[in-house]
């Protein structure tokens, strides 16, 4: 990480915990906005920060430390699309106040070469709040933006345990679409895709990354005030192991990410990039669901109730382990990358 980057990694670290953990998006949405970091990823040419995805990466890594609900990720994968398709009106639209959501699992729609597009795209957040939303079609071989004002779409909220994200199911009746809209056909759509699903599944891994430590830390605090027999816990020897193995599993995380993304440096529509993406992310969430189940532990009974914040960094791993591309090929793209050179 360039000092650059650590700067703006720092700096929306402080703003981050000045709100507090889990921050509602209405207070932390416009911040994010305000400081600009939905251009951090957007090449200097084009009027952005020029850091790429590692510089997203680190963004989305501090709004999983602080359990943050603005709805960053989609609004950074509109971002991406914009740039690959040189839109620069949507890059400047994006930065400013517009905000386009983007669904965080693979859709299941059609879209039409006259525009027409039919289907459901689910887990996408904010949509009542959104504009547009950004669609790839099933076959990959379309990607667009669509108006979310119009005849045809049936938006319902989706109930999840995780109450730090708001997700939303979009069923698309033949909705037509706007042509000055479609950002990719083709093979380039193929790529554009691909560049996404990329940058969702390496976002998902820093976000995994950023609970992970923030909540081995509160239980590391915790054990240290929290007395038993006289004794703070944190000087039971089988309880600093289980902290240790914790620690060392989030560090592997942590470098797992950090390796992959240098790996993939701006390469970010290969194949190989890709294959990064998916082992980074499914070793991560699945740290972080380890770590989340730990702390819960850890804390005893006031874990188990609801004013405390364990059950939200477990519920939140729980729902990253299932966005994404949450299928069985991950563990071949792990063994494909443990066997890399």
């Amino acid at each position: 990480m360039n000092a650059e980057l650590s700067e703006l990694r720092d700096s929306a670290r402080q703003v981050l915990a000045a709100e507090g953990l889990a921050a509602p998006e209405d207070k932390t949405w416009p911040l994010a906005l305000d400081l600009g970091w939905l251009l951090v990823a957007v090449p200097e040419a084009q009027g952005g920060l020029g850091q790429g995805l590692a510089g997203a990466c680190a963004f989305h890594a501090e709004m999983g430390r602080s359990l943050c609900a603005a709805p960053y990720l989609p609004a950074m994968l509109a971002m991406e699309a914009a740039i690959h398709a040189g839109r620069e009106d949507w890059i400047e639209r994006l930065g400013a106040s517009g905000f386009v959501t983007a669904p965080l699992v693979d859709p299941t729609l059609t879209i039409t070469d006259g525009g027409i597009v039919a289907g459901m795209a689910s887990a996408v957040p904010s949509a009542d709040r959104a504009s547009h939303v950004l669609l790839g079609s099933e076959a990959g071989d379309c990607v667009a933006l669509v108006a979310l004002q119009q005849a045809g779409i049936d938006a319902r909220h989706r109930e999840t345990w995780d109450t730090t994200r708001r997700l939303f199911d979009l069923r698309f009746d033949n909705v037509a679409g706007d042509p000055s809209l479609v950002l990719a056909r083709g093979n380039d759509a193929h790529v554009l895709s691909r560049r996404l699903a990329t940058h969702r599944d390496f976002a998902l891994a820093a976000d995994a990354v950023g609970g992970a430590a923030t909540a081995l830390e509160m239980t590391v605090e915790y054990l240290k005030t929290r007395r038993q027999f006289g004794r703070p816990l944190a000087l039971f020897q089988a309880l600093k192991h289980r902290c240790a193995d914790l620690k060392a599993r989030i560090a592997a995380a942590e470098a797992l990410l950090a390796d992959s993304l240098v790996r993939v440096g701006t390469e970010v529509d290969s194949e190989r990039a890709e294959a990064l993406g998916k082992a980074a992310k499914s070793f991560a969430v699945s740290a972080y669901a380890a770590v989340a189940e730990e702390m819960l532990q850890l804390h005893g009974g006031i874990g188990m109730t609801a004013e405390h914040a364990c059950h939200l960094f477990l519920k939140r791993a729980l729902l990253d382990e299932q966005l994404g591309r949450c299928t069985s090929y991950e563990l071949d793209v792990a063994d494909t990358l443990l066997g890399a050179g």
